[in-house]
C-alpha cells in the first residue's frame, strides 16, 4: 500500500491525516505474535503429474467459482489519494480435500485437483486458513493452460498460524493439484483469494494471458537495476524485494544487517505500508529485467510471511523478521546502515514503482532536512536520475557510502517534474531510539547500542584479497617516456570484455570480467594499455593455481579492476600466495616467495625489484632499472622460438598471410607483440625481431622460457 504517494491536486496534510487514522485504527487491534520456529516458505521442486507432454487439463475436475468485484465495488475498493492497488481479497471459505476429485496413482499415492476461479482476474493467489499436510504430500499450482506452475509446497511450509499464502498465478483459472501419499489427506481449506486487477507481472507479454489487458506500467525515465548507471549497486539492489499484500496491495522494503547475527531475516520498511496481515505477504526477490531495457523479470523467488518486531507511527517505519531466511539460492544481500544523522553526499533509492521490476534512482546532490506536517523527520530528495511513483514507499534510502540512511515515505513525481517535486525519505536515525523495543530499531539490529554504522553483510560472498600491483610489457614499452604506448585502446580495438577465456585460458573462480567504454575512454597515465591475468598459486606448490582475476593495465604499469581505478579482488581467503601475472603475448612472472594478503589493498610492484622474481634476471628484461615482462610469445605457450617446431616467428608470417613478408594486418591479435595494432613480419617497427631480441638477438635457435611453474 502506498497512500503516501500524493496526488498533487489534494492537500498533503489532510491525505497524511486520513491515511494515518485508518492505519491507527488498524493497529489499534492488532496483537502480534511470534513465530515459533524458521518456517521453509519457498517452494520445493519438482513439477504437477505430466508435466510437459502437451496434455490438457482433464474434464470433470470440479471449479470453485468466486466472483470477482463487479465495477462499482471495484471503484470502491480503490484509494482516492493515489494508492496503486493491483488486485482485491475476495473471501470464499471451502474445503478443497473433499472438493476435490481425487484418482489412485501407482503405488498407493492419490492426486486430487480442483480448480478456483474469479472470472476477469489477470492473476490470482491463494490463502489458505488451514494446511495442515501429511508427511511426502505435494501441493502445485498452476494456470488451466498448464503453462507455469508454482511448487510444490509441503507440510513445512505451514505458516505459525497454521495456514499458508501463495504467490500469485497468471489467469482467471487456478489448479490445485493435491498429492499424498496414502489415504490420509489431511486437510487444506482455502480462506480467500486475491483477484488480480492488473498484470504487474507481464504475464501478458510472456504469453500467460489471452485478450486481457497488460496492466499499468512504470513511468519511462525509470532506470533498470542492470543499467551501467546502476554498475555500483549490485550488492545494495539484492537486499530490495516487493512484498504483496493479500487485500491488493504492497510496497517495497530491504533486508537490513544487524550487529548480532547477521544474516537474521530483519525486513526495513515503511510503517504506513503495514497491515496486521503480514503472515500471508509474499516476498518477491529479484524481480528485476535482465536487461538495461526492458520490463519483465522472474518471480519464482518468493518467501511468505514475517512477524512484525517494531514500528511507530510518528517516524513511519516498521520492521519485519520474515519466517524464513531466504535460501543461499536467492542469493540475497542484507543492507548495511549509517545511524549518526549526519548529511549524505548524495543520495540513491532501489525500489518497485507500481510494482514494476527492480530500478534505481539517483540525487547527486546533497539531501536537505525537514520536518513534515506530522514532525516525522525527512530527507529531502530531487532526483537527478529516475523518480519514484506509488509502491516504491519503504524503499531504501542509500548515502554515497551505500548505507540505509532512510526509506522512501512520500512525494512521487513525473518524468517532467523530479527537479521541482521532492520525495521525503523518513530518516533512518530518528527510528533507532524509542520509549520501548516495540518503537525502535536499536534493540533488534544493535542490541548492544555502540555501533554507529555497520557495512552490509553478504551470506553468500566468497572471501576477498586485494592486489595493487605495477608491471610493465615490454613490447608497448617506451623507454623515453618510461610508460607503456595505449594504441590498442588508441585505435578502439581493446574489447569490453576480457580476452583470456577464448583464448583458451581456464580460469579458477574468475573469467568473463568486462568493463566498459567510459573506462576505456580514460586518457594519460591512466589510458589502458591492454588486459592481464593475476594468479594465486599456493604458497607450498606453486603450480597450483588457487584464484584468477582478469584486470587492467594502464599506461603507467598500475593494474586495476575493471572499473578502471580500483585494486584487483581477487576472489580467495586472506593468507600467503604465490602472485603471478600473465599477458597474452609476453612470458608470465611470480614473485619467488610467498607475499601476505589481506582484503585490504596490498602493493605489490613487479617492476623495480622490490618482490624478488622466480628465475631471478631470467624472469623479464630490463629497461634500466625497469623490469619488464618478456615480449613475443604469440603462441602463449610459455617458450620464445625464432625458429624450429612451434615458433613464434613463424605464426607472425601466418597472421599477415603466410606469402607476402611485407603484408600487414590490423587488429587485436596475439601476434602484435607490440601491441601498436598492426601485426607486421618485415619492415621498421615489424613483431618479427621482437621474438628475436626477446631469445637474446643473436642466436637464432636459443628459447627463452617463463620462470613459472
Amino acid at each position: 500500500m502506498d497512500i503516501r504517494h500524493l496526488n498533487p491536486s489534494i492537500p498533503s496534510m489532510a491525505k497524511i491525516s486520513l491515511e494515518r487514522s485508518l492505519y491507527g485504527l488498524l493497529l489499534a487491534g492488532c496483537t502480534l505474535f511470534l513465530a515459533d520456529a524458521a518456517q521453509a516458505q519457498h517452494a520445493h521442486g519438482g513439477q504437477p503429474l505430466n508435466w510437459g507432454d502437451g496434455e490438457a487439463l482433464r474434464n470433470g475436475v470440479p471449479v470453485i467459482t468466486v466472483m470477482g468485484p463487479d465495477p462499482v465495488e471495484q471503484a470502491a475498493a480503490m484509494s482516492t489519494d493515489g494508492e496503486f492497488r493491483y488486485g482485491v481479497q475476495r473471501f470464499h471459505s471451502a474445503d478443497l480435500v473433499h472438493a476435490a476429485d481425487w484418482t489412485l496413482l501407482p503405488g498407493g499415492r492419490r492426486v486430487g485437483q480442483v480448480v478456483i476461479e474469479s472470472p476477469g482476474a489477470v492473476m490470482l493467489s491463494l490463502q489458505f486458513d488451514v494446511w495442515q499436510l501429511p508427511a511426502g504430500a505435494e501441493v502445485f499450482l498452476y494456470n488451466a493452460d498448464r503453462t507455469f506452475y508454482i511448487g510444490s509446497f509441503r507440510d513445512s511450509n505451514m505458516l505459525p498460524g497454521g495456514g499458508m499464502a501463495t504467490q500469485v498465478v497468471p489467469g482467471d483459472r487456478v489448479v490445485v493439484e493435491y498429492i499424498v501419499p496414502g489415504n490420509d489427506a489431511g486437510q487444506l481449506h482455502l480462506a480467500s483469494i486475491t483477484h488480480g486487477i492488473s498484470d504487474i507481472f507481464r504475464f501478458g507479454e510472456a504469453g500467460y494471458l489471452r485478450d486481457i489487458n497488460p496492466g499499468y506500467q512504470s513511468s519511462p525515465c525509470h532506470n533498470n537495476v542492470a543499467c551501467p548507471s546502476a554498475a555500483g549497486w549490485q550488492d545494495q539492489k539484492r537486499a530490495v524485494a516487493l512484498f504483496l499484500r493479500p487485500d491488493g496491495n504492497g510496497c517495497t522494503g530491504s533486508l537490513v544487517n544487524n550487529t548480532a547475527t547477521p544474516g537474521r531475516p530483519y525486513f526495513y520498511m515503511a510503517n504506513h505500508c503495514y497491515q496486521p496481515n503480514e503472515a500471508q505477504w509474499v516476498f518477491y526477490f529479484n524481480y528485476e529485467a535482465p536487461a538495461c531495457v526492458g520490463d519483465a523479470g522472474p518471480t519464482t523467488q518468493t518467501l511468505t510471511g514475517g512477524v512484525r518486531r517494531a514500528s511507530f507511527y510518528f517516524d513511519d517505519f516498521c520492521l519485519l523478521e520474515l519466517f524464513d531466511t531466504p535460501p543461499a539460492s536467492y542469493n540475497v544481500y542484507y543492507a548495511g546502515w549509517d545511524r549518526s544523522g549526519n548529511n549524505p553526499q548524495n543520495q540513491t533509492v532501489i525500489h518497485h514503482p507500481l510494482f514494476d521490476v527492480k530500478k534505481i534512482s539517483f540525487d547527486n546532490n546533497p539531501a536537505t532536512s525537514y520536518a513534515d506536517a506530522e514532525g516525522i523527520n525527512m530527507w529531502r530528495n530531487f532526483w537527478d536520475s529516475g523518480i519514484v511513483e506509488p509502491v516504491s514507499s519503504g524503499s531504501p534510502l542509500f548515502d554515497h557510502n551505500k548505507r540505509i540512511i532512510g526509506h522512501m515515505t512520500e512525494g512521487a513525481q513525473t518524468c517532467s517534474n523530479a527537479a521541482t517535486v521532492f520525495t521525503g525519505c523518513a530518516k533512518f536515525s530518528f527510528s533507532w531510539d524509542g520509549t520501548s523495543a516495540s518503537t525502535r530499531l536499536r534493540d533488534w539490529l544493535d542490541p548492544a547500542n555502540t555501533t554507529t554504522v555497520l557495512d552490509g553483510y553478504d551470506p553468500n560472498a566468497t572471501q576477498q584479497v586485494q592486489i595493487a600491483a605495477r608491471a610493465y610489457l615490454e613490447g608497448p614499452y617506451n623507454s623515453t617516456t618510461t610508460r607503456m604506448n595505449t594504441a590498442l585502446r588508441d585505435l578502439g580495438l581493446l574489447p569490453t570484455v576480457e580476452p583470456y577465456t577464448v583464448l583458451g585460458y581456464t580460469h579458477v573462480g574468475g573469467g568473463g570480467e568486462t568493463t566498459t567504454s567510459s573506462v576505456l575512454a580514460v586518457t594519460g597515465v591512466n589510458a589502458i594499455v591492454d588486459w592481464v591475468v593475476l594468479e594465486l598459486r599456493d604458497a607450498a606448490n606453486p603450480a597450483t593455481i588457487v584464484a584468477t582475476r582478469s584486470a587492467l593495465l594502464q599506461s603507467d604499469g598500475d593494474i586495476v579492476a575493471v572499473d578502471g581505478t580500483s585494486p584487483v579482488s581477487i576472489a580467495a581467503p586472506a593468507g600467503s600466495y604465490r602472485v603471478a601475472l600473465r599477458h597474452r603475448n609476453h612470458l608470465g612472472i611470480i614473485t619467488a616467495a610467498a607475499v601476505n594478503l589481506t582484503a585490504s589493498s596490498t602493493a605489490l610492484d613487479l617492476s623495480n625489484g622490490s618482490v624478488a622474481l622466480q628465475g631471478g634476471a631470467l624472469a623479464t628484461n630490463a629497461s634500466g632499472a625497469r623490469r619488464l615482462l618478456v615480449a613475443g610469445d604469440c603462441l602463449r605457450d610459455g617458450v620464445l622460438r625464432y625458429t624450429g617446431s612451434g615458433n613464434d616467428r613463424d605464426a607472425i608470417l601466418t597472421r599477415v598471410g603466410g606469402s607476402v613478408p611485407t603484408g600487414t594486418v590490423a587488429g587485436y591479435w596475439t601476434e602484435d607483440s607490440n601491441l601498436d595494432g598492426l601485426v607486421r613480419y618485415a619492415g621498421a617497427g615489424n613483431d618479427r625481431d621482437i621474438v628475436l631480441q626477446g631469445i637474446g638477438g643473436s642466436v637464432p635457435t636459443a628459447t627463452r622460457v617463463a620462470q613459472l611453474p
